[in-house]
């Protein structure tokens, strides 16, 4: 049995595993004169990746580079630090869309998209489990399994893909926008019902899943 330390030590392993590297080009500062309202221009360092998230920022609100700077510069403080404060807009407007997307993509709001279906309609883990299912697919399974009651069923049945997962989200991933047709087989004990299943990459930010609306049965 693991030692809390080693579970500790592992944690750690796995969350360093996931963070992003950082490349040499994207901490190395940059100048560049930014023109003012007045006809001045403002020299301002920083690294690159604060420049691009600048960039990013004009570009989703529709405005310029200088009329960032222009915003974070009437804000300052007469001892205020430009470049720091632009570090600090570009990070807070990156963590504002983050929530956003969060927000957007959380397990409720897919869950959401799932009960909207009139199809029936799953949420597969990479470990091959449901996770969500609509009351399409509860009806599915009644017509396939009429001597068995739905909740009973939901816990005893094993449900498949012809298509491996991992195999599944690695090709929707080369492919984005695309869907995957393959075959799919729901057990219940003896009995069995096969049919045809799209599968499509869910908009999920924490995991990777597979939204499976059935097609045939």
């Amino acid at each position: 049995m693991s030692s809390p330390n080693d579970r500790f030590l592992t944690g750690l392993k796995t969350s360093a595993a996931s963070l992003p590297i950082l490349a040499a080009e994207e901490m190395e500062p940059r100048f560049r004169a930014v023109p003012g309202r007045n006809g001045e221009r403002r020299g301002i360092r920083l690294e690159r990746i604060y420049w691009d998230g600048l960039s990013r920022m004009s570009t989703a609100g529709r405005v310029t580079t200088a009329d960032l700077v222009h915003h974070t510069a009437t804000q300052l403080q007469d001892s205020g630090n430009l470049a720091s404060s632009l570090r600090v807009l570009s990070l807070k407007w990156a963590l504002h869309r983050l929530d956003a997307l969060e927000d957007v993509s959380s397990l409720a709001n897919l869950n959401a998209v799932i009960q909207a279906s009139p199809s029936p309609t799953v949420l597969l883990t990479r470990e091959k489990k449901i996770q969500l299912f609509n009351d399409a697919f509860l009806g599915m399974l009644r017509r396939g399994f009429p001597m068995g009651d739905a909740p009973q069923i939901m816990k005893t049945l094993r449900f498949s893909v012809d298509t491996h997962i991992e195999d599944a989200l690695s090709t929707l991933n080369r492919n984005s926008g695309k869907t995957l047709n393959t075959g799919f087989t729901i057990a219940v004990g003896s009995q069995s019902l096969k049919g045809q299943i799209n599968l499509a990459l869910a908009p999920m930010h924490c995991k990777s899943m597979l939204i499976g609306y059935i097609a045939k049965y």
